[in-house]
């Protein structure tokens, strides 16, 4: 059996870190350990994390919070008693109804494709948006840079809408009791080979939210490999509990944040110049003016 190593960042939410872990007991599939990193949560927070966490489970408490990959990467580098196979990534606001969660996830790295099966998510059930399950969008493709530049700049979103459906996989929908090759995973929750990240340096620590999900399927695709999303079991997900920023509440900081994730993938990955990394920011700053009137 597989040893997974389940990895929980925490910030400034400890209770709802507790209420996943509680989820996670109920697992069918048995042969893992808990890693929870706190990314610099304010001393009440830290507290009752130290005071509440069972006492099986390790906790990384970090110094500063260097933002999603850096605080999911300090788990998945600690050594612990037993080398995992996988790591799996998971949101800590997120409820876990599915018993057998990791079992399927697990079982679905043996699913023939043409190319290796690297990092899969479930189907993730965000509570936050008004539409059902089976229309929310779960992961997304790696676009040719020049249809991914217009695609992020949704001020351009009437003239770009083939190009947006085929990056989130729209002709694909619905995907329940499916599985679908997909190039990204889905942030809030996935599972990956531990040797693949081991020889990948871990996730990209160049964003601090916002991003990641492309950047890795990028390194996945760039390795030969493709992701999956199992359409056979699904989480729900409180989407926006640490960021505050939700489709109905704009958060300017994390638009910021989203801007910078972005650029920062068009200038590493497709090797974006200056003159079109201004160009960029400009249309990313009328698109948060836009929001902001709208809100």
């Amino acid at each position: 059996m597989k040893f997974i190593r389940i990895v929980v960042l925490n910030y400034n939410s400890s209770q709802y870190t507790l209420d996943v872990i509680k989820n996670l007991e109920t697992q069918s599939y048995t042969n893992y350990e808990i890693v929870v990193v706190d990314n610099a949560s304010n001393e009440s927070e830290r507290q009752f994390l130290k005071d509440n966490l069972p006492k099986n489970i390790l906790c990384i408490y970090a110094d500063i919070n260097s933002g999603y990959s850096s605080g999911n990467n300090i788990g998945m580098r600690i050594k612990t008693a037993v080398e995992p196979d996988y790591f799996f990534v998971l949101n800590n606001d997120v409820i876990i109804e599915d018993d057998d969660l990791l079992e399927k996830l697990v079982a679905s790295f043996n699913w023939v494709s043409p190319k290796k099966v690297i990092a899969i998510s479930p189907l993730v059930n965000t509570v936050s948006t008004q539409l059902p399950l089976e229309k929310q969008i779960q992961v997304r493709r790696v676009l040719p840079t020049f249809q991914l530049f217009f695609v992020c700049c949704t001020i351009f979103k009437l003239f770009t809408k083939n190009w947006f459906a085929k990056y989130v996989y729209k002709k694909e929908m619905p995907y329940i009791d499916n599985y679908l090759a997909c190039d990204s995973i889905n942030g809030a929750a996935f599972i990956v080979e531990a040797d693949f990240m081991k020889k990948n340096n871990y996730l990209d620590e160049g964003t601090f939210l916002f991003f990641e999900e492309v950047i890795l399927g990028r390194q996945i695709l760039d390795a030969g490999g493709t992701c999956l999303l199992n359409g056979k079991t699904s989480l729900k997900h409180l989407q926006g509990m640490s960021t505050k920023s939700t489709a109905q509440q704009l958060n300017v900081r994390m638009e910021k944040f989203k801007r910078e994730s972005e650029l920062y993938y068009f200038q590493k990955y497709c090797g974006l110049n200056s003159f079109y990394s201004m160009l960029y920011i400009f249309f990313k700053k009328i698109e948060v003016l836009l929001k902001q009137i709208i809100y």
